[in-house]
């Protein structure tokens, strides 16, 4: 394991997947070129330099780790000093009315043979290797990825190095950092919506790469069930100067998200929510037994979708979309072709913390008298509240809000959709915010149809 210390802003082990990235695409432009042509274009020529001294500077950050020494690094003096020079020379050409001469100039960097420069950026590979930042075998040449164990996230470790160029990481990663530059919500089900083939494991170790990759310090607090546990606990993420990481469990099954249950409040909130997690770079995982069931505004903001095969321990990834013509659902294989890659998942079932407090909260739902985790926030609150002697009577005003509800409900411009209205609940009984929120609650569980 290396010495040096990754946990500062300047994230070097993504500095360095994504200069190796760039050199990876370049040299193929180059080798392009070389095979049409013969040679490099200038600019070409010029980009091959860039990108060579700009990997060695990336990796020279490392030169203190246990793995390697200065004297494993590719001596690019020369190639520093040639930077920004240049070079006369006298050029000759012959026309209709005889020969000339002019003096040209030109970057002494272009002296530096192409396939000389091809080869340094080879070195710098086998550095990377060796530092443990590059897969020694590719996951597009091996027939699949492997997640590696969040209890062995390094950079040293090569299965970790390999995740990161599979199919699915690179384009999340495209989201989160290239121009797009935002969150993404991932919806994790199963095949044939089967129990105990590891959803939430999948979820947990999806979530502890992402938020290592991004360096956030993931909590047991980012698990959640129900959806206003999931709306509040965005209040609680950074801003989008940090990509954020959290894990809503059982998004159907435990009460919300459902598009045959009458919460439609809470399903528009979720949707706004998701909309506005992109610009603060959150990324969610969320698991239910089938995507089919989730709210159909829901399913169009969602980004992925992680389908965890029958054979526990497997799981292939989706881009999900929609069509040009009627906007219905489409998802595409992240893989060769049309295909999806397969991507096998560890068990962390045992250890994981975050895999044991959402479980802890799962058993207390399932022992409850309604399989709702949402009641269960409102009752720990109420308690809570009931202990502290304080308030207001939030269940009295919701039952006087039964009596003329009409009068507390409104319209979604965007969608034509009902729903209660905490803003008018606020501002009638003087409530704070939060109180507002759960009469609203209170009131809908109560009511079948706006």
């Amino acid at each position: 394991m290396s010495s040096y210390d990754d946990s500062g802003d300047t994230q070097p082990k993504k500095l360095v997947y994504e200069t190796r990235e760039q050199a990876k695409e370049v040299r193929e432009l180059c080798s392009e070129q070389l095979l049409m042509y013969g040679g490099l274009s200038r600019v070409m020529h010029l980009k091959l330099a860039q990108t060579v001294l700009e990997y060695h500077q990336t990796l020279w950050e490392f030169r203190y780790s246990d793995v390697v020494d200065e004297g494993d690094y590719p001596d690019l003096s020369p190639l520093q000093q040639a930077m920004g020079q240049q070079t006369e020379e006298i050029v000759s050409s012959s026309g209709r009315w005889g020969s000339s001469t002019r003096p040209d100039s030109h970057s002494m960097v272009l002296d530096f043979p192409p396939r000389q420069l091809l080869q340094v950026l080879g070195q710098l590979d086998d550095l990377a290797a060796k530092l443990g930042f590059s897969a020694t075998i590719s996951a597009t040449r091996s027939g699949g990825s492997r997640l590696p164990s969040p209890d062995n996230l390094d950079p040293s470790n090569t299965e970790a190095a390999e995740f990161e160029d599979s199919h699915f990481f690179r384009s999340l990663y495209n989201d989160i950092e290239g121009a797009r530059g935002g969150g993404a919500v991932v919806i994790v089900d199963a095949e044939d919506a089967r129990t105990g083939v590891g959803k939430t494991g999948a979820a947990v170790a999806l979530a502890e790469y992402v938020a290592w990759y991004f360096d956030y310090e993931l909590k047991e607090s980012d698990g959640v069930l129900s959806g206003q546990e999931y709306l509040d606990l965005f209040q609680t993420h950074p801003n989008e100067e940090q990509v954020s990481v959290c894990v809503w469990d059982e998004a159907v099954g435990a009460g919300s998200g459902d598009s045959r249950r009458s919460m439609a409040q809470e399903n528009v909130d979720l949707g706004r929510a998701w909309q506005i997690m992109r610009d603060r770079r959150v990324v969610t995982f969320v698991t239910l037994p089938d995507w089919g069931d989730l709210d159909s505004r829901l399913q169009k903001l969602a980004d992925y979708r992680v389908w965890c095969r029958r054979s526990i321990g497997t799981l292939q990834a989706y881009e999900i979309g929609t069509t040009f013509e009627g906007g219905d659902l489409r998802t595409r294989g992240l893989g060769p072709g049309d295909g999806a890659e397969p991507i096998s998942f560890p068990d962390v079932t045992d250890t994981n913390p975050l895999y044991q407090s959402i479980k802890a909260k799962k058993d207390k739902v399932q022992e409850s008298d309604d399989l709702d985790a949402g009641s269960l926030v409102e009752d720990d609150s109420d308690e809570t509240e009931a202990a502290a002697d304080t308030g207001p009577d939030l269940h009295k005003i919701a039952s006087g809000i039964l009596d003329n509800v009409e009068e507390f409900v409104s319209q979604s411009s965007s969608n034509g959709m009902k729903y209660i209205d905490a803003d008018l609940i606020e501002l009638e009984y003087d409530l704070s915010i939060r109180n507002a929120k759960k009469v609203k609650k209170l009131v809908e569980k109560e009511v079948d149809e706006i």
